[in-house]
């Protein structure tokens, strides 16, 4: 069945509550084979970073069948898989075909955390993927998502390339602390939930902002470049700070925000700033994927 993941995306729409229930311990099985920070070691080929989806099954799959095609191309997605969905359904198809995926895919797809995947540890609002799933399954989304925590539990915090990028969803470690664990609170609230200092976004007195002094020090000390994030979407489409930062938005949910982007690089060549990434548009495939 996993085999025909990519070529027939819809099929997650056809499975059974055991079989979801099955497909989630798997994925959460090999998610734990991978560090907090992950390291993405090729050093040829494209990597495409995807931003917060947000239940946006339809964007997702167009996508996937875009770029997994290609032998050579890798695939970040920087988390906010759920909650917000532009469709119906969309959080619960979004993250199981994510997790079929990723079963397929082991070293080719990376499904990074975002702060609506720590819900369990560090309270998001608003987070409604429990209650979808209870309106689909009855009793049974209750179950599906209790392993849906577990998959979420062991998802890494961030991503490094060979050529220079930082990914994550939000930020990075603001007060020096290594990145080893996926679900320690203090990791979540700083990794998973700060904004740019510049950003208008206000989401409490005690929620943590970076400068650009903060980013380039941390950068400095990964030994990279760039820093590639979504979770904002009034920074969407944007390049800030030197041009050492892109944050990304890719669900329709946002999209009169800043469109729907992705940004693509080349692992074979060095990323010196992010002229040397490409940040593409993609929201005329609207029309296609509805």
């Amino acid at each position: 069945m996993l085999s025909e993941v990519l070529y027939n995306q819809d099929i997650v729409r056809d499975l059974e509550p055991d079989e979801i229930i099955e497909i989630f311990l798997r994925g959460a099985e090999i998610l734990a084979l991978e560090p907090p920070l992950v390291q993405l070691e090729a050093t040829d080929g494209g990597v495409v970073f995807v931003g917060d989806t947000h239940g946006d099954f339809s964007i997702t799959k167009y996508i996937t069948a875009k770029f997994l095609r290609e032998s050579d191309k890798y695939l970040v997605f920087l988390g906010d898989y759920i909650d917000r969905e532009p469709e119906p359904e969309g959080s619960f198809l979004n993250l199981l075909y994510l997790c079929l995926l990723k079963i397929e895919f082991p070293n080719r797809v990376f499904l990074l955390k975002g702060n609506h995947e720590a819900h369990y540890a560090f309270f998001c609002y608003p987070y409604q993927f429990d209650k979808s799933l209870v309106d689909i399954f009855g009793t049974y989304g209750r179950q599906i998502h209790e392993v849906a925590i577990d998959f979420f539990k062991e998802m890494p915090l961030m991503l490094k390339t060979s050529n220079g990028i930082i990914a994550a969803h939000a930020g990075f470690p603001l007060h020096g602390q290594s990145i080893d664990d996926k679900s320690r609170k203090d990791l979540i609230v700083d990794i998973l939930w700060a904004d740019a200092q510049i950003s208008p976004m206000f989401r409490g007195v005690d929620m943590p902002k970076f400068s650009e002094e903060q980013l380039a020090e941390f950068l400095n000390k990964m030994n990279a470049t760039c820093f590639i994030r979504g979770h904002d979407p009034f920074l969407a489409g944007k390049i800030i700070y030197s041009k050492r930062c892109i944050t990304l938005s890719t669900s329709r949910s946002y999209v009169f925000r800043g469109g729907i982007k992705i940004a693509r690089a080349n692992l074979g060549q060095p990323v010196k700033n992010t002229d040397d990434i490409l940040l593409e548009d993609i929201t005329s495939c609207l029309a296609a994927s509805e």
